[in-house]
């Protein structure tokens, strides 16, 4: 105990103690702050992901009741020039879907 308070009333050692415990603090705080960097990315990916799939689930929507048309304007005798036309598909593509 009398060594302890002898260390703690020399200046030069609580300098020493105070700059090794802000090391400390400064490199928990680093540790904390990636951390939080982490879970931000995460979380701006997932939603980064559920914006791309919701956009490819409308696309692929899109392009299946594309072809659904094309394929009932095709069983009312529509000719391929015509329902390309109005689809935007192409003859080959509408030949395809037979």
């Amino acid at each position: 105990m009398d060594e302890w308070e002898k260390s703690s009333d020399d200046p030069k050692i609580r300098e020493e103690y105070y700059d090794r415990r802000k090391a400390v603090l400064d490199e928990m705080a680093a540790v904390r702050e990636a951390e939080l960097r982490l879970r931000e990315a995460i979380r701006q990916s997932k939603k980064e992901g559920r914006e791309e799939g919701r956009e490819e689930g409308k696309k692929e929507g899109r392009e299946e009741v594309k072809k659904k048309v094309t394929k009932r304007l095709l069983e009312k005798g529509m000719d391929f020039k015509a329902i390309s036309d109005i689809t935007g598909m192409s003859e080959e593509e509408i030949k395809n879907l037979r």
